[in-house]
Parts: C-alpha cells; sequence; structure tokens
C-alpha cells in the first residue's frame, strides 16, 4: 500500500512539474486554451532560461577545467539577445494586459541576466 502511494505521489509530481515547464503554472491539467502569443511567451521563456543554463555552465568548466568555453559563453549570449529581440517584438503586438505584464517581466528578467554578466 505504501508503495503505491508512493509511486501515486510521484507521478502527480511529475505531472506538475511537466505542466509548470510547459506552461509556467502549477497544475494538474494544463489550459488547453493558450492564446498564440501566450504560446510564443512560454516559447521564448524557455529558450531564454536555457541559453542562460549554457552561459553559467560555460562558465563553470572554464572555472573548473581551465577548459576554453568562449565559444560556447558567445553562443548562449547571442540566444539570449535573440530571445531580448524576440520578445520586444512581441510586446509590440501583444493586446492582452496580462501577456504584455509577462513579457515585461521577462525583459526585466533578461535585463537582470545581461547585468549580471557584464
Amino acid at each position: 500500500m505504501k508503495k503505491l502511494l508512493v509511486f501515486i505521489l510521484v507521478v502527480v509530481g511529475a505531472v506538475l512539474a511537466f505542466n509548470y515547464f510547459s506552461t509556467g503554472e502549477f497544475s494538474l491539467l494544463p489550459r488547453t486554451s493558450m492564446s498564440e502569443e501566450e504560446q510564443e511567451l512560454n516559447r521564448l521563456k524557455g529558450a531564454f532560461r536555457a541559453a542562460a543554463q549554457e552561459y553559467r555552465q560555460a562558465g563553470r568548466q572554464a572555472a573548473l577545467g581551465g577548459v576554453d568555453t568562449t565559444y560556447a559563453a558567445e553562443a548562449a549570449l547571442a540566444a539570449v539577445k535573440g530571445v531580448e529581440r524576440d520578445l520586444k517584438a512581441l510586446r509590440k503586438k501583444v493586446e492582452a494586459p496580462v501577456v504584455r505584464e509577462q513579457v515585461d517581466e521577462l525583459l526585466s528578467e533578461v535585463k537582470r541576466f545581461k547585468e549580471q554578466i557584464s
């Protein structure tokens, strides 16, 4: 019985994590009626977080092993700049105030990241 309960909790946790990373919300059942703008915002959010992680990983590799990770860091920064450019373009065409606010939050997150690395 305990194993079954643990299994159910693990499955529920996995579903919550998957939905959070794909939609940005903690829910068992994701909203299926996301607008095109929200879908684009989620895609850009994922791309930014992946690029920021790649940049940090390149820094750790350079610090630990003395490996030249300049190319990886430059590629990650180029991806961040591309996300920032796409976010600014998305902000111009977004009409929903909630989505515009989320775009602004992500833009400020990108700005903080760029300030931290410079």
